[in-house]
């Protein structure tokens, strides 16, 4: 078996393609500057990771030139002696015209990945090939040229899960304090020391009014484990250990991690705080070099940006485009969110319509405390 395919940013088609069918050779066809491109080479490493003996040949064409890739599908499935059939990808419209073409020229027969049903099916037929084999996040990351340099946070273990929640839901609820307290305890804490003094009003920093919420979440600590207080000095903590005091003193950490807990279970696979080197991709002209939560559902990745804040157009735009850069139309963006974005009392009512514009999805803390997880999954698409 023979599989024709057309180069461009959905890198899971052909991925999903090499890992169900396992075809002896795979024709990459693209214009001939973008198969000199790093891309056209991360995908083939990919490919060798899935199938090792797999082999991949790439044509150069003119995207424009229609009849030359009619002539070029032709020439191939006329010269193999087994089973051709090229793929028809909705991101790349001339594999759509190509294959229309050389229905007459060609014994390549066109296929879809629907992902929808979970099933490579034949256009002509819309019989099932075969039932779809997903891919990884791994599989996925090297055929786009990511590689984790690190993670950039200690992840916590599962038995500390509802810990975690139980303190980032009290943090949640008065974001700005949380933000004087854990700027107050990065500058006065040492590494060196488990102990830190923390007085209720923050040395003056805060008002009154926020007095009795600093003491609220100082409990959270200590009630889930974070923190301890020192026996006859009532303003002095300690750390229980070096994981924890990193958490006290990265402002949004907890977003990052309650997002993580809560979407886990319906991942396949997931990261917090991954750390990308995008040197390795063509063209990619972002300086932001960390997604806060990937994860991988159904051979579609899912990208989420956590903001401890109201989020910005310019927040919507840079994981809409990331995700698009990444994996095409089957990469799924969203962003979490501290604040009521989706809600008559946003003082930023204009923004949610961005959301919808930009295909992104939304995950506002507010509505995880009385929509079931489940309910937030379907509505994002996952």
């Amino acid at each position: 078996m023979v599989v024709i395919d057309f180069l461009d940013y959905n890198v899971i088609d052909t991925l999903v393609l090499v890992n169900t069918l396992k075809p002896e050779k795979i024709y990459l066809m693209a214009e001939t500057s973008a198969l000199n491109g790093k891309r056209a080479k991360h995908l083939e490493n990919a490919i060798k990771q899935i199938n090792p003996s797999m082999r991949v040949e790439t044509i150069g064409i003119d995207v424009k030139d229609i009849l030359s890739a009619v002539n070029q599908i032709a020439d191939i499935s006329n010269k193999e002696n087994t089973d051709v059939y090229l793929n028809i990808d909705a991101d790349h419209g001339i594999s759509t015209a190509a294959s229309y073409g050389a229905e007459d020229r060609s014994r390549a027969i066109p296929i879809c990945v629907d992902m929808s049903h979970g099933a490579i099916r034949n256009l002509k037929t819309l019989e099932v090939i075969s039932d779809i084999k997903h891919i990884t996040l791994t599989d996925f990351l090297n055929a786009v040229g990511a590689k984790q340099v690190e993670d950039s946070h200690e992840l916590p273990p599962e038995e500390e899960y509802q810990q975690i929640v139980n303190v980032a839901e009290t943090l949640f609820k008065s974001v700005y304090v949380w933000n004087m307290l854990c700027a107050y305890i990065g500058k006065h804490y040492s590494h060196d020391n488990d102990y830190v003094r923390i007085p209720a009003d923050l040395g003056g920093e805060a008002s009154d009014r926020n007095i009795d919420t600093v003491r609220r979440q100082l409990q959270a600590f200590c009630d889930n484990g974070f923190l301890s207080k020192k026996e006859g000095e009532e303003d002095t903590y300690k750390f229980t250990n070096d994981r924890h005091k990193g958490y006290m003193v990265v402002f949004g950490i907890w977003l990052e991690m309650y997002i993580y807990i809560k979407f886990k279970p319906y991942f396949e696979e997931t990261h917090c705080g991954y750390v990308i080197d995008w040197e390795s991709m063509d063209d990619f002209d972002t300086k932001d070099n960390e997604i806060d939560v990937i994860g991988i559902s159904k051979s579609r990745p899912i990208l989420i940006s956590c903001k401890m804040r109201m989020p910005t157009k310019e927040d919507i735009y840079e994981i809409g485009y990331i995700s698009e850069m990444l994996g095409g139309s089957l990469a799924i963006p969203v962003v979490a969110t501290t604040a009521i974005v989706n809600h008559r009392q946003s003082f930023k009512p204009g923004l949610y319509p961005r959301f919808c514009k930009m295909n992104v999805g939304l995950i506002e803390t507010i509505e995880m405390r009385t929509v079931p997880i489940e309910n937030i999954v379907a509505r994002l698409g996952i």
